[in-house]
């Protein structure tokens, strides 16, 4: 019997890491008698390890009836053979994980020198650098909202940490914080990250597992995350390319009552996934482990992680936003803090979808003012000059509504009706939260 070396055993998590080089074309076909081996490789390597025993069986009588009929003896290209392979393994049974490829470069790890695997590694580990481990953006929203951009969970755990660690720590002083899962396809910190948002050592969920035979219990470490606890309510944005880990990632914490999902549906692919070697150069990537579905826990393969708040990815950011200040505008204690939230509310329409409004709407309010602002328009824009401020100090007004603008990075403008129903003064509404107020001269 034919011995089926897994390539890389992956970390615990639902995605593959391989070391290899880049694919080789090869300059020789594929005889009809490597062909049947192949096929017998690929059948035995489903059967044994694929998370799904019925569907290998499916999958591998449509490849034996397939090979019978000659459908692959005039395939000899490799690599159009390796996709005829997955296309019609994918005609039986779609799974998002499960591909077939022509890789003859790749070197299993078993099999380098120990000076090769070094520099595969190190290789590996600079090109996670030069992406900043997929870590691309913390920001602090109007409303002292957290927002992190997370692409990828990467493989280099240890390396990343500190970098994870100063981003969050940044984000820790926030009301509420926004994770951007978007365009995250995949990876191997999930529940890296997720240990920062319990205190305790928490179970996430259950993974069935082919390969040994057995089940992985995935768990919470606090102990990794350096002291650092979020206790804040999350928010986590999805689109249909938000894919494997990071759909676990959203499902745990989505099922643990921990973040509400704001997006699309995601893309359906909870298999930790193998690379096997069929020889010749031809290697198998195949699932063999998913998670547990439970009543609160639901395996997402193939229906992905349905949001709490379903909206067009393009739109989930505003969304999760408008859904945040509404929360915290209902939550606020004096009239300060709901002027900072309104406040923050105002920005978000103001960049999102301020009012078209003609030029000579902004007739009424134009004129100056106590403190020296001097409101006109030209060239159809409506403009503030604010003589007491140093360097530059003429505005273009973003309009927030037909009365309320955005004057600079700190004040919104309101004109204030006096009992003759006419514009004769306004109010500055400072990000802060206090108000004051200036009279037409």
């Amino acid at each position: 019997m034919k011995r089926f070396r897994l390539l890389v055993l992956p970390l615990f998590m639902l995605c593959s890491i391989h070391f290899g080089h880049a694919q080789k074309k090869s300059n020789k076909g594929v005889t009809r008698h490597q062909i049947v081996s192949l096929v017998d490789s690929l059948k035995k390597s489903l059967n044994s390890y694929y998370i799904f025993p019925d569907k290998a069986l499916l999958i591998s009588n449509h490849l034996s009836s397939q090979l019978a009929k000659g459908v692959y003896k005039n395939n000899t290209d490799p690599a159009k053979l390796a996709s005829q392979f997955e296309n019609d393994i994918r005609s039986i049974h779609y799974d998002s994980h499960l591909h077939i490829s022509f890789e003859p470069g790749m070197l299993a790890p078993n099999k380098m020198s120990p000076e090769e695997r070094t520099k595969a590694m190190e290789e590996f580990l600079a090109t996670e650098r030069d992406n900043n481990f997929n870590l691309q953006k913390v920001e602090v929203l109007p409303g002292n909202i957290g927002y992190f951009l997370f692409n990828g969970f990467t493989g280099s755990v240890d390396e990343a940490k500190p970098i994870l660690n100063a981003a969050l720590t940044f984000l820790s002083g926030t009301k509420t914080l926004i994770i951007d899962l978007r365009y995250n396809g995949g990876g191997n910190t999930a529940n890296r990250l997720e240990s920062y948002f319990f205190k305790e050592r928490t179970h996430l969920y259950d993974n069935v597992n082919t390969f040994e035979k057995n089940t992985i219990s995935v768990f919470s470490d606090p102990s990794a995350t350096n002291g650092l606890t979020l206790l804040m309510p999350v928010y986590i944005l999805t689109s249909k390319n938000t894919f494997s880990a990071a759909e676990a990632f959203s499902a745990s914490m989505q099922s643990l009552k921990r973040a509400v999902i704001v997006g699309e549906n995601t893309g359906g692919g909870s298999h930790m996934t193998g690379t096997f070697d069929l020889g010749g150069g031809f290697i198998a990537r195949i699932p063999f482990a998913r998670p547990i579905s439970t009543a609160a826990f639901k395996d997402w393969e193939g229906t992905g992680v349905t949001p709490d708040i379903p909206v067009e990815a393009s739109k989930a950011l505003e969304k999760a936003q408008e859904v945040i200040y509404q929360d915290l505008l209902s939550q606020a204690k004096s009239e300060k803090d709901k002027m900072k939230i309104q406040w923050a509310m105002n920005m978000l329409i103001a960049e999102q979808n301020p009012p078209n409004l003609s030029a000579a709407s902004y007739n009424k309010y134009v004129g100056t003012y106590v403190g020296g602002l001097k409101f006109y328009i030209e060239n159809d824009q409506f403009v503030c000059e604010n003589s007491g401020r140093g360097g530059s100090n003429v505005f273009k007004l973003i309009p927030i509504f037909d009365d309320t603008y955005v004057l600079d990075e700190n004040v919104q403008i309101q004109f204030v009706k006096d009992e003759k129903n006419i514009y004769s003064s306004l109010k500055m509404l400072w990000k802060d939260g206090h108000v004051t107020e200036n009279r037409k001269e």
